[in-house]
């Protein structure tokens, strides 16, 4: 598996807004912290549009994985929004429905590859009801960061090593 940032930094709780408020702001907090291209807000943007990543799960938490083209990245990331509301969202394979998404995991891979194993390993994460709502109820962008890292048993670099 290959290393991806992920760091309190790209942690946000209690977001609120439209579908389209959340991802461009989680977006540009990428760019911000020079993990990824500029052209990584609008791609995201555009390819949400296109191909809907709203995914509802067996618990009453449904959740999104926004993700885009591999040449707007600098470096393989992961950015978690845990909602205070759920934001609507268009189902993935189903863009006619709507899914309440209450957490987002946006990524940021520089190889199709990762982004693939790293979607694989996510979708067994939120088949588990109680790891969602774990991550649902965390009080700190702490706890949300060790909670991912402990449950996908990924190699994460976390601090100034970016």
């Amino acid at each position: 598996m290959a290393e991806f940032y992920l760091g309190e930094n790209l942690v946000f709780l209690h977001m609120t807004g439209t579908c389209e408020d959340i991802l461009r702001e989680m977006a540009e907090n990428l760019v911000k912290e020079d993990l990824v291209e500029t052209s990584f807000v609008s791609g995201i943007m555009e390819r949400e549009k296109d191909y809907p990543t709203g995914l509802p799960t067996n618990s009453s938490i449904s959740v999104a994985i926004p993700h885009t083209d591999i040449e707007h990245v600098k470096k393989n990331a992961i950015s978690v929004a845990v909602l205070k509301e759920p934001a609507a969202f268009r189902v993935m394979g189903e863009a006619s429905m709507e899914t309440p998404v209450s957490i987002i995991f946006m990524l940021a891979m520089k190889e199709s590859h990762a982004q693939l194993s790293l979607l694989k390993d996510l979708m067994t994460f939120l088949q588990d009801e109680g790891t969602l709502r774990d991550l649902y109820d965390s009080k700190t962008k702490e706890e949300v960061v060790q909670l991912i890292d402990r449950k996908l048993s990924l190699t994460a670099s976390k601090g100034g090593d970016r």
